[in-house]
Order: C-alpha cells, then structure tokens, then sequence
C-alpha cells in the first residue's frame, strides 16, 4: 500500500509539466518521494519531476511500486482541484489508483509500465553558464517571443542574460543584468531554441517559482523549475535548433 498527500498545486503542476511532452509516463514511487521521466515523440525535449517525500504532507511506502500512468486523465481531474485543497493518492496494487479530495474519489485504471515508451537516460552536459531568476519574468519573456518568432536566442555574457527573438520586421529583447538576477555565474553561452516547446514549458511556472538556466554554446538548456511554493522540481531538457551559417 502507497499512501501520499499533497497540496492539489503539487499534482497540477507536476501533471502540467509531463502533458506538455507525453500522454503516459511511468511514475516511480520510491522510498524518497515521486519521481517521473520522459521524452517527448520527437525525441528534442525530455521532462524529469520529482516530489521529495519532505515536500508533501504525508507519505508511506510499503513496498516500492513503478506504474504506467494515462497522464491527460490525471491532468483533467488535477485542473478541477484547488491549489490549496489536500489531495490524497492510494495505490493498493499496479492497477488502480485513487485519487481523493474534498467529497470526490476517482478511481484511475493503471497502464502497464513495459507498454510504455522506455525511459530516457539523462545525458550528462556540460553547461559552462548558470543563471537564477523568477520563473514569472522568464514565463513573460517567452509569451513575448512567440507573438514574433518560432525561435529564440537564450545568451549570456558578463553584462546578463539575454534572451533574443526576431521576426520579419519586430525585435524583442529581454535583458537581466547580474544585480536584477538571483544568481548569476557570468560565463558566455549562446544556443536558439524552439519557441513551440518553450511556450509550453512555462505554463507551469508562476511569479516567485525560481527557475534555473543551465546553458551553453549550440547545446542543449537544462531549465530547472521549482513549483508549488518549492515543494516539486520539475526539469526539462531541450535540444537547440542549429543556426544557419
């Protein structure tokens, strides 16, 4: 038997995180916490949650259980909770779970975890720049890009970070110097990545949420995001788009 309950702006956004790569994901429920990883269909993108045992307001595990999880189902029933409202999750074998909160109980049919896409391995990056800041300003950066490009340019120097999108006729730049960002290493890094994806990812992100670049020069961006208050990390991995000589 697995018992966990957590806040309902925990399982919103960590569900949020996974829908906006895949529809099904193995979910691990470890002795530590929830942990979860997947690649999206065209292999460019990867998301990693984890929900550290200390973060949530209980948690017991008898016995550690991997199970198959329709994530579009979860998702549907995590937007009706409320971000304050306790939600408790039961599994008493591998093909149900249940998902209870206020007067409402779902029952969830399990998918089977080996007819699941394999889970990806993380790649190991060297990513030489590092930068902290409210994930609401980097979630306003990008909803910004994406009414004048497809792509955008993440960089940083010693005067910043920058962000850079430029259409047919309009140029946006978003620009945080060292003493407006929460952490800054100052080394340079230049990559362009998809707008499409990136739009998606910052849906889970609110003002406050501290958000984490690892970044490098034509490599993939590791964008580390701390949810729900800090009580969930959700992390994506995106490969660059290559620029034209």
């Amino acid at each position: 038997m697995i018992t966990a309950i957590m806040g309902g702006d925990v399982i919103r956004a960590v569900t949020r995180a996974m829908v906006a790569l895949v529809s099904e994901a193995r979910f691990h429920f470890a002795e530590d916490g929830i942990h979860s990883r997947a690649v999206d269909p065209a292999n460019v993108a990867m998301v990693i949650v984890d929900i550290p045992k200390e973060h949530m307001e209980a948690y017991s595990v008898d016995e550690e259980k991997t199970v198959g999880v329709d994530i579009n189902r979860v998702y549907d029933i995590a937007k009706t909770i409320k971000k304050k409202e306790i939600v408790e999750i039961t599994l008493e074998d591998e093909s149900r779970m249940k998902i209870r909160f206020g007067s409402v109980e779902y029952a969830l049919s399990l998918i089977d975890p080996s007819a699941i896409r394999k889970e990806p391995k993380v790649p190991n990056l060297e990513l030489p720049a590092k930068v902290v800041l409210d994930a609401g300003e980097f979630k306003k950066a990008i909803q910004a890009a994406d009414k004048i490009s497809d792509h955008v340019v993440f960089r940083s120097d010693e005067t910043g970070f920058y962000i850079e999108a430029e259409g047919d006729v309009d140029k946006i730049v978003f620009h945080m110097s060292d003493a407006e960002l929460i952490e800054f290493n100052r080394a340079e890094a230049r990559s362009m990545f998809s707008v499409e994806y990136l739009k998606e990812f910052v849906k889970i992100a609110e003002a406050g949420d501290l958000l984490t670049i690892h970044l490098g020069n034509n490599y993939p961006v590791r964008l580390v995001f701390e949810v729900a208050d800090g009580k969930a990390k959700v992390e994506y991995i995106l490969a660059p788009r290559i620029e034209a000589e």
